[in-house]
């Protein structure tokens, strides 16, 4: 019979993957196709472009900040006023870094503009949803990205009205903060109760560590783009989209790691430990067969013209970035065991070693070379993490 903590622990991860899968179906199926239907691949391959500085610093900080607020409840009673520095520190940075590229990109000032406000509406509404992840109310998470994916809907059609493509997002973002803005205390003021410094010296390792993570994440179209064309961006986006909206699965349940590991008085064993290996293996393996299977269904359905010049990639593509899945897995469960440093060390070491060898890989070879390289940087990081894992129980005598 199942224990109302195991049927409370199942209920959240249904709603966290629906919050998930409801985003990238308006995303993937809805928005994208759109925009490569009316506006072709060149069009969509910037967008791309634009969105994957989006997803290193503006979401590498709210990601940070957000599991901060997790790791450190374990030792403080932390309120919103000891993130207040962080989060305006954090909003300067996205907005400044953000406007750099659109200059650097030669866009309009008012594309500067749309742009530097998107990356700090996308930096606050990536940090935010730790209000339903501190009260695990993840009904309401849900709820949270649904109304995200409202708003990209209807900034789809100002999209459409105005061909600032900044307003699909914009209007997203914007929707989800005023939700928790209503609904929530996450974003209204407090009193300070964290000293300064545990909340500083926590969140500069998990920050490292996460915009290393998102930097090799995003580095794919970044440099297809700058090496190729934008039109291969779109291409490896194609092939590569049903494995990683299957990576973005582990976001939901690295939520759940982290909402429940980080509660006073959690403690993982080596027995859990083993179990939670044993069961991610074979969703991972259950996921690569989903991707091997769907991606060209998928190419033939809603991008019919790739079919032939991009097919090739899929085996090797999708391999890579299911191995990089279960490396994320195992990654949040070693920081939510409170190894933040050794969780930067390893994030750092193997995002250097992945960007170098990207880069000339795809100079070279294309998307053949920089999937190449994604399997093996995966793979080796993947198992160094799980003998650090195992080691660490093992010392402790856990």
């Amino acid at each position: 019979m199942i224990d109302k903590k195991s049927f409370k622990i199942a209920g959240d991860l249904f709603y966290t993957v629906m919050a998930t899968v409801v985003m990238n179906v308006v995303l993937q199926i809805i928005i994208y196709p759109l925009i490569t239907h009316y506006y072709g691949d060149n069009v969509t391959g910037e967008i791309l472009y634009f969105m994957g500085f989006i997803y290193i610093i503006p979401q590498a900080f709210g990601t940070a900040v957000s599991n901060t607020r997790l790791v450190v409840r374990k030792n403080w009673e932390a309120t919103n006023a000891d993130f207040t520095h962080v989060i305006v520190i954090s909003s300067v940075i996205s907005a400044l870094f953000c406007g750099c590229v659109a200059v650097l990109d030669k866009g309009s000032f008012a594309f500067v503009l749309l742009y530097a406000l998107f990356s700090v509406l996308y930096f606050l509404r990536s940090y935010a949803q730790v209000e339903f992840r501190l009260t695990l109310k993840f009904k309401s998470y849900f709820l949270y990205y649904l109304l995200l994916s409202v708003g990209y809907l209807i900034g789809l059609g100002l999209y459409f009205l105005t061909k600032q493509w900044l307003f699909i997002f914009i209007a997203g973002e914007s929707f989800s903060l005023a939700y928790t803005f209503l609904k929530g205390n996450i974003l209204k003021r407090e009193e300070r109760k964290t000293p300064r410094k545990a909340v500083n010296s926590t969140i500069i390792m998990i920050a490292i560590s996460t915009l290393m993570r998102d930097c090799v994440i995003q580095f794919d179209k970044v440099i297809l783009k700058q090496t190729i064309s934008a039109a291969v961006v779109t291409q490896y986006h194609v092939v590569s989209l049903i494995a990683k909206t299957m990576q973005m699965l582990i976001s939901p349940v690295n939520t759940l790691i982290m909402s429940y590991l980080t509660v006073k008085g959690a403690v993982l064993s080596r027995k859990g430990l083993v179990k939670f290996t044993l069961a991610a293996m074979l969703v991972g393996t259950v996921f690569f067969g989903i991707c091997i299977v769907g991606t060209p269904i998928y190419i033939k359905l809603f991008y019919p013209s790739l079919y032939s010049e991009i097919i090739q990639y899929n085996f090797i593509v999708n391999s890579g970035l299911i191995i990089g899945f279960l490396a994320s897995l195992f990654m949040s469960v070693m920081l939510s065991q409170g190894q933040t440093r050794l969780h930067t060390i390893i994030e750092c070491l193997f995002g250097v070693c992945y960007v170098i060898a990207a880069y000339f890989a795809a100079s070279s070879s294309g998307i053949w070379g920089l999937s190449y390289v994604t399997l093996v940087i995966n793979t080796v990081k993947m198992t160094i993490v799980l003998l650090c894992l195992f080691l660490g129980l093992k010392k402790n005598n856990v």
